[in-house]
């Protein structure tokens, strides 16, 4: 497979030089000889860097007609570029595209309409990996049957012009073999109780919303980690312990509690196969903590905990601390051989100092500045 990233300046310019002269040279023996060589690479990948001409893609796609297209990956910084993705999407198409990665990311992207890719993105029948960020997806073509080898679909803040819900759940529904799937921020109408996300082969899930309201999963029967961030609840037909109920059998989970009060009783499952647990949540309310401890009881194999206090806040004094210290039980935590906390407050040595260890062979390190 030949590999053309464009990521050498030298290498870059004399690439360039060569599309750029290739009307002028064409009857030359070396651009012949060079074409030939062109043309002959079974399967091409093409990474281009940040600032490319969208004329140098349309000349790469033009020249190159060899085997197919093994990965393209570009990021549109303006309109001028953005109008050209279309029939890059058509010629990928047509090529056997397996990886595309396209990004929507010009300086005010906020302030723009997202561009609205063209539906051949919904042909490439031989993509494994796709990712698609800051773009408008146009509705499903009639007849839609999925993406049979993919295995890699990462959407960011993607705009779904209609029917988002059912349009999410028909692709990963006719993506078989999905391994990782990552969900982050997407554009739609809520909430989003049409949208089951189900995948018989799923490895690894992220999923970062700003409202819970009616996301679903069904088997997951594969599932070894997942990443769930949901900054606000709201019950919809569902609480946030349902929610975290159909991920239980994750071994690794990463978990952003919401900002406003959540509550969740303890759960009629456990997470029997957890072994490493990334927690950030508020210490504003004796509801975000008792979620901590919930889980806390609810993973007997844990061996990793990693918590981040975004924010005390209020003082609660000692008897609230006492209350907390009750929720501990015996046997809690009993396998966890790795704690990390990070607080965040002027003074957290000081913090430190005063907690009991619950071992007299715990080491407890502390590194000024500690990232999260």
């Amino acid at each position: 497979m030949g590999r053309f990233s464009f990521c050498n300046k030298p290498y870059q310019d004399e690439i360039l030089r060569r599309l750029s002269l290739r009307d002028a040279v064409r009857t030359s023996a070396l651009s012949r000889g060079w074409r030939r060589r062109w043309e002959s690479v079974p399967r091409l990948a093409l990474v281009f860097p940040d600032g490319t001409p969208p004329g140098v893609v349309d000349r790469v796609l033009l020249c190159y007609t060899g085997g197919g297209v093994s990965r393209f990956a570009f990021e549109v910084v303006d309109g001028a570029s953005a109008s050209h993705t279309g029939h890059w999407l058509l010629a990928l198409s047509r090529r056997g595209v397996q990886s595309i990665d396209l990004r929507w990311c010009p300086p005010n992207r906020n302030r723009l309409i997202p561009h609205t890719l063209h539906s051949s993105i919904f042909s490439c029948a031989h993509i494994v990996s796709l990712h698609l960020e800051g773009f408008s997806l146009p509705p499903l073509p009639v007849g839609f049957a999925g993406f049979p080898v993919l295995e890699d679909l990462h959407l960011s803040e993607v705009n779904f012009l209609e029917n988002g819900e059912g349009q999410v759940q028909a692709i990963i529904h006719g993506s078989p073999l999905l391994r990782v799937l990552y969900l982050a921020y997407l554009q739609m109408e809520y909430p989003v109780v049409g949208c089951v996300i189900e995948a018989p082969n799923l490895h690894s899930l992220t999923l970062i919303t700003v409202y819970n309201d009616g996301w679903r999963f069904g088997e997951l029967p594969c599932l070894h980690d997942a990443w769930i961030s949901v900054t606000e609840y709201t019950e919809v037909e569902q609480d946030f312990g349902e929610l975290l109920s159909r991920v239980a059998q994750v071994e690794e989970l990463t978990l952003f509690s919401p900002y406003n009060t959540v509550k969740i009783d303890m759960p009629p499952f456990a997470f029997y196969n957890l072994k490493s647990l990334d927690l950030s949540t508020l210490f504003d309310s004796v509801n975000h903590m008792l979620v901590m401890f919930c889980l806390l009881r609810s993973s007997p194999n844990l061996e990793k905990l990693k918590v981040k206090v975004m924010n005390r806040g209020i003082d609660y004094g000692d008897a609230i601390w006492e209350f907390l210290s009750a929720q501990w039980t015996d046997g809690m935590c009993a396998n966890l051989q790795d704690v990390q906390i990070t607080i965040s407050q002027d003074d957290p040595l000081n913090e430190l100092l005063t907690i009991t260890r619950a071992s007299a062979q715990a080491q407890v390190l502390f590194k000024d500045g500690l990232e999260p």
